[in-house]
């Protein structure tokens, strides 16, 4: 039983098989094969742009220019596939890169100019929107926002439309039911979770957002590690972007729209502290599932929209509080092992 309550996010595993049964039980047509899949493709972008987000707030920051960013990524995406041909294996890397370099760009902005992470963010939230209606190649070919992306062959296994859940993986690996984007996400966790357990690189993230002045005399380099996780932030929006442009097989100005602080919430409410130093990459992930179970799972039940809303706020509230309460107690727990040890000293 004491190894059971250690296991990481258990309390939010166990709100989410009791919802689950919860919306079952409500409405028959929640636990079929179709609505899970629908979960699982619909929300693993999601998920994925949630443990991106997780990495800047491990560091004491914020980014709030996600969703901005994923409109940037499927547009080069869009604009690179239809204007200029370029095939899958080229123009994907060529987005992601290009949403990594933005995620880059808002590092700097923090360590170099000083910026406070939600200016520096919510500046960027502006630029990358306007510079995806810049580059946006409707102006010039307005016959493409009726045409979808028909890429052939990306990386030897589906066409890169599929990726978004088109498709099953049954006929490749025997997995009926699950879409590509799921294992796509599973991975990004998987690796998320290695970097920040067993690497030095995550304990330098959680030593940089738990006290960042002690990181800096400790020889940790705090200006190149957030640099790196915003640019990790910005790496996984670009994953998100081709996962939604191959689910709707193209891309628009608005793009993204509203989605940071879905993934701000769903990092919070996966356990991530909003003061820095504690989280990790299952917790994220988690708590996008429980944001998709929710919103499916009250639209199939009946309720309103204005329901939907008010419910994810109030377990938004709920997240923040509990948040805070954690951080007073360890913050009082800690401050009892110091004075312990003074003590011990006199």
């Amino acid at each position: 039983m004491a190894r059971l309550r250690r296991l990481p996010n258990l309390p939010l595993a166990l709100f989410f098989v009791a919802l689950y049964v919860a919306f079952s039980l409500l409405s028959p047509r929640f636990n079929n094969a179709t609505n899970i899949e629908n979960i699982l493709s619909g929300y693993s972008f999601m998920a994925i742009l949630a443990i991106g987000e997780s990495l800047p707030i491990l560091t004491r920051g914020i980014d709030l220019s996600v969703g901005s960013t994923v409109a940037l990524g499927g547009m080069i995406l869009f604009d690179l596939s239809m204007i200029l041909g370029l095939p899958g294996y080229i123009a994907v890397p060529a987005a992601i890169l290009a949403t990594t370099l933005a995620g880059v760009v808002n590092g700097l902005l923090i360590t170099r100019l000083r910026l406070q992470p939600f200016v520096a963010t919510l500046a960027t939230l502006a630029a990358y929107r306007g510079s995806v209606y810049a580059i946006s190649g409707r102006q010039l070919y307005p016959e493409l926002g009726t045409k979808a992306i028909r890429d052939p062959w990306l990386l030897g296994v589906e066409t890169y439309f599929d990726v978004g859940g088109a498709t099953h993986l049954d006929r490749l690996f025997g997995f009926p039911f699950i879409p590509l984007s799921f294992f796509m996400m599973l991975a990004v966790l998987v690796a998320t979770q290695i970097v920040l357990s067993r690497t030095r690189f995550g304990l330098d993230l959680k030593t940089v957002g738990g006290n960042p002045e002690a990181a800096r005399l400790a020889g940790i380099r705090v200006d190149r590690t957030i640099v790196a996780a915003y640019a990790l932030s910005g790496f996984c929006a670009g994953l998100a972007a081709v996962i939604l442009v191959a689910r709707m097989t193209t891309s628009t100005e608005a793009l993204g729209t509203g989605m940071e602080l879905t993934a701000i919430s769903a990092a919070v409410i996966g356990g991530v502290s909003l003061q820095g130093g504690v989280g990790s990459a299952s917790g994220p992930a988690l708590g996008a599932f429980l944001l998709g179970v929710i919103l499916i799972g009250l639209t199939l039940a009946g309720f309103s929209q204005y329901v939907q809303q008010i419910i994810t706020g109030t377990i938004l509230i709920g997240a923040v509080w509990y948040d805070r309460v954690l951080s007073q107690r360890r913050r009082r727990v800690a401050e009892r092992l110091q004075g312990g040890e003074h003590a011990s000293i006199a």
